[in-house]
C-alpha cells in the first residue's frame, strides 16, 4: 500500500488517508484553503474570527460546552488554527469512535449557527491587545515584519486582524466569507493512524458526500505575491517602554513550490538547527549575547520569508546587532562551509526518518500539500536534499541575504543612539 491513499468525492472534497496499523489512534485534520491572504483589507481578521465563531455551536451541538463534550467522547478536544493560507481543524479519535468523530466534525463544519458573535468579538479584541503597547503602537514582530516585506499586499496582513476591522465584522460579512471559502472542493480531509483507507473513504462519503453548498461558483484564488522589491534595506523602528529590544530580520525567500526550496531549507538549517548551527554557535554559545535566537523559513505557495528573531537587554543590543549582521554578511559573501552543509543535510535526513513516528508529521507531508503543492514522498525528499550542492547554497545565500533584501524590525526603548547604531550597522552590512 502506498504511504498515502487519496479519493475525491463527487462534491470535490479530497480525502487522504495515511494508514498506520501499529498506532492506537487516528489523527483527523480538516484543512480549508483560506487565511489572511484571502481577505479584503477592510475585513482583515475575518478568517480568524470565523474559525473562533464555529466553536460557538451548530445545529447538533448548540453551544461551546456541548461541542467540546462531544469531541471529548470520541478521543480528544477539537483544536484549530488560522494562518496566512490555511485554516485547520484537528482532533484525535479512538479508532472505534472514528465514525462518530467524523459525524461530529461534519456537523461542526457544515451547520454552524454563528452564535455569540459579540461575545467572541470581545475575546478577539482582548487577544489583539497583546499586539499593541500602551501608546497604541503595533509591537508584534511578525506582523510588523510581514507588513514591511509585503506592503499593500495580503501577505502583509495580520492573521488576527486589526482592532478597527474586528469591530466592523458583522454576521452578514462572516457568513458570506464562510459561504465563499468553506466548500468541499476547497478543503482536504486527512486521516492518519489505525484506519484502513476504504473504511475512511466510506465514512467520508457518509458524512460529507451529500454536502452541496450554494452558490456553486469556485472559491476565489489568492492574489499572487509580488516579486521582491530589492530596494532596501528596509527599516521599521518602534519605540516601546520595555527593558529589552525585540529584533527581527526578514529576507524575502523562495516559496515551497520553487525549485530552490531544498537549498533554502538547508540554508535555514545552517543558520539555526541546534547549538552547533552558525547563529546558535557564534551569537549564543561563543559570545553569550542572547539567551535565544532563531532562524525559520515561512514558506507560501508563491513566496517565502527567512526570519531571524531574538530579544536582548538594552545594554547588549549594540554588540548583538553588530555581530549578527557581521555573521550574516560572512555567510552571504563567503557562503557556508562544506562541513556546515553536510551537517545540515544529515540533520534533515534524520528528521525525514523520524517523521515516520509522528502522525502530525505524516499529515504535514502527505495531506497538507494537497491544498497548494504536490506531495513529496520520503524518497523524493531524500533525493532532492542529497542533490543540493554547496555552490547552489552559496549562490542562494548571496541572493537572499543581499542588503537590498534586508527588512529589519526593532521594538524597544529607542533613542538617538539606538537609531544611529542601527543605521551605522545596516550601512556597514550593505557596504561589505
Amino acid at each position: 500500500m502506498p504511504p498515502c491513499v487519496t479519493q475525491r468525492l463527487s462534491n470535490g472534497l479530497t480525502t487522504a488517508v495515511v494508514h498506520r496499523p501499529g498506532t492506537h489512534q487516528v489523527l483527523v485534520c480538516l484543512m480549508v484553503r483560506v487565511g489572511s491572504r484571502h481577505e479584503d483589507p477592510a475585513q482583515v481578521g475575518v478568517s480568524h474570527f470565523l474559525e473562533h465563531l464555529l466553536f460557538r455551536g451548530n445545529e447538533a451541538f448548540p453551544d461551546a460546552d456541548a461541542l467540546n463534550r462531544a469531541f471529548e467522547e470520541v478521543g480528544s478536544m477539537l483544536g484549530a488554527q488560522t494562518g496566512v493560507e490555511t485554516t485547520e481543524f484537528e482532533f484525535l479519535a479512538h479508532p472505534e469512535r472514528l465514525d462518530d468523530g467524523l459525524g461530529r466534525l461534519a456537523d461542526f463544519i457544515r451547520r454552524p449557527t454563528f452564535a455569540d458573535l459579540d461575545k467572541e468579538r470581545r475575546i478577539l479584541l482582548d487577544e489583539l491587545a497583546y499586539d499593541y503597547n500602551d501608546q497604541g503602537s503595533l509591537i508584534h514582530l511578525a506582523a510588523l515584519s510581514s507588513r514591511l516585506m509585503w506592503p499593500g499586499h495580503p501577505l502583509g496582513q495580520n492573521v488576527g486582524g486589526l482592532p478597527e476591522t474586528i469591530d466592523t465584522l458583522d454576521t452578514g460579512i462572516i457568513q458570506a466569507h464562510y459561504r465563499r471559502h468553506y466548500r468541499p472542493e476547497n478543503m482536504v480531509l486527512g486521516l492518519a493512524g489505525n484506519i484502513l483507507p476504504e473504511e475512511a473513504f466510506a465514512m467520508a462519503q457518509k458524512h460529507f458526500g451529500d454536502w452541496t453548498p450554494s452558490p456553486p461558483e469556485p472559491a476565489p484564488v489568492p492574489v499572487p505575491a509580488p516579486a521582491p522589491t530589492k530596494t532596501g534595506p528596509h527599516l521599521c523602528l518602534v519605540n516601546d517602554t520595555d527593558n529589552q529590544f525585540h529584533l527581527q530580520l526578514g529576507f524575502a525567500a523562495p516559496g515551497y513550490n520553487a525549485p530552490e526550496e531544498p537549498a533554502m531549507i538547508l540554508l535555514t538549517r545552517i543558520l539555526d538547527d541546534g547549538p552547533t548551527s552558525r547563529l546558535q554557535r557564534t551569537i549564543r554559545e561563543e559570545k553569550a549575547l542572547v539567551y535565544h535566537i532563531s532562524a525559520a523559513l515561512s514558506a507560501y505557495w508563491d513566496a517565502g520569508a527567512l526570519e531571524i528573531a531574538t530579544s536582548v537587554k538594552a545594554s547588549t543590543f549594540a554588540p548583538l546587532l553588530h555581530h549578527l549582521l557581521r555573521e550574516l554578511a560572512s555567510i552571504r559573501d563567503h557562503g557556508p562551509t562544506a562541513d556546515e552543509l553536510e551537517r545540515a543535510r544529515m540533520r534533515h535526513l534524520f528528521e525525514v526518518e523520524f517523521s515516520r513516528d509522528s502522525l502530525s508529521a505524516q499529515i504535514d507531508r502527505h495531506v497538507w500539500p494537497l491544498l497548494y503543492a504536490t506531495p513529496r514522498d520520503e524518497e523524493t525528499e531524500r533525493r532532492l536534499i542529497q542533490e543540493v550542492r554547496l555552490d547552489k547554497v552559496c549562490a542562494l545565500a548571496r541572493e537572499v541575504l543581499a542588503p537590498e533584501n534586508l527588512h529589519l524590525v526593532l521594538v524597544g526603548p529607542l533613542g538617538a543612539d539606538v537609531d544611529n547604531t542601527v543605521r551605522k550597522d545596516v550601512e556597514q552590512y550593505s557596504a561589505t
